[in-house]
C-alpha cells in the first residue's frame, strides 16, 4: 500500500446464533462501518467463564472494514451484540491489493483506495 492510502483490517467476533449474526452483519454494513461480513460457523466454542470450562455453538463474524473505522465498528458490535461481554478484536491487514481497496472505499462511502 502507498503512503496516505486507508489500510485495511478486520473484527472478529463470535455470537450465539445465525439470526444474531445476520442481524449484527446486516446492521454493520446497512451503516457503512464495514464493507462485507462473513458469517462462519457453527463453531464450537470451548472457553472460560465464570470460573468454569464451558462450551457453546457459535457463529463468527469476520468483518473487512478499514483501519480508520474499526474502532467505531468495534463499538457498534460492543452496543449491539446480545453477551454480556462479546469477545470483539480487531486487527489491521499488512498488505492487500489497490483493487480491494478501492473496493472497501467504495463500499465505504470512502477514499480508501
Amino acid at each position: 500500500m502507498s503512503g496516505g492510502a486507508a489500510q485495511f483490517a478486520f473484527v472478529w467476533c463470535p455470537c450465539g446464533s445465525r439470526e444474531e449474526a445476520r442481524r449484527l452483519a446486516h446492521a454493520l454494513v446497512g451503516e457503512r462501518l464495514v464493507a462485507c461480513v462473513n458469517i462462519i460457523g457453527p463453531v464450537l466454542s470451548v472457553f472460560a467463564w465464570e470460573g468454569k470450562i464451558d462450551e457453546s455453538e457459535e457463529y463468527g463474524l469476520l468483518c473487512k472494514t478499514s483501519a480508520e473505522q474499526m474502532a467505531v465498528s468495534i463499538a457498534r458490535l460492543d452496543e449491539l451484540h446480545s453477551y454480556d461481554t462479546p469477545v470483539i478484536v480487531g486487527w489491521r491487514a499488512d498488505q492487500t491489493t489497490p483493487e480491494t481497496l478501492a473496493w472497501l472505499g467504495d463500499a465505504l462511502g470512502s477514499t480508501a483506495g
